[in-house]
């Protein structure tokens, strides 16, 4: 069950999880999550996430778009405690697109199908919001990443050359998914 309110972004009825908008103000919870997901920091950046790294979340936007166009939702257990996060950028990098920045799971959450439901429940909301496709970008070295990505329908559309990302350097696997109401 779900329920679209677009100044709060969705709910999720889903075994005891709920899904709300981020503010400014839940910063502190979502540091707590960077902080448990170290591994990923480590991965993408090569060290531990910043004591800052969720505040700067809040304020990341590409060149040409405003926090009006960021939305941040996070996935909530039934004890109220952040466990996961989807970030994106509506219309980007064009009109019909939203962007994915990034998507988070505390790491006892993972591998239950969780993720999985947590981002269909997004792109039904994206959708009702008038996006044909999302798009994102898993970097190569990231290869759970990939395949959950590729499970859930989205495909490699390029491969980035190498670029610097904290202590490491990556190629990025652009990748997109194209919408369907009927699904």
């Amino acid at each position: 069950m779900m329920s679209i309110d677009s100044s709060t972004g969705f709910a999720l009825e889903l075994s005891g999880y709920t899904v709300k908008r981020l503010k400014p103000n839940d910063e502190e919870v979502l540091q707590q999550l960077y902080e448990e997901c170290a591994d990923f920091a480590y991965l993408t950046d090569g060290h531990p996430p910043s004591p800052s790294a969720a505040r700067e979340e809040f304020l990341a936007v590409p060149e040409g778009k405003t926090l009006q166009d960021k939305f941040m939702f996070g996935l909530f257990d039934a004890h109220n405690v952040l466990v996961g996060l989807i970030e994106a950028i509506r219309h980007y990098p064009d009109e019909s697109s939203w962007w994915v920045g990034l998507m988070m799971l505390a790491p006892q959450q993972r591998g239950k199908g969780l993720g999985s439901k947590f981002y269909r429940v997004f792109e039904r909301w994206v959708l009702a919001h008038g996006a044909q496709q999302v798009m994102l970008c898993v970097i190569e070295e990231n290869e759970p990443g990939f395949i959950f990505w590729k499970k859930i329908g989205f495909e490699v559309t390029r491969k980035t050359p190498p670029r610097e990302f904290g202590n490491k350097t990556h190629a990025l696997y652009v990748m997109k998914r194209t919408l369907d109401a009927t699904t």
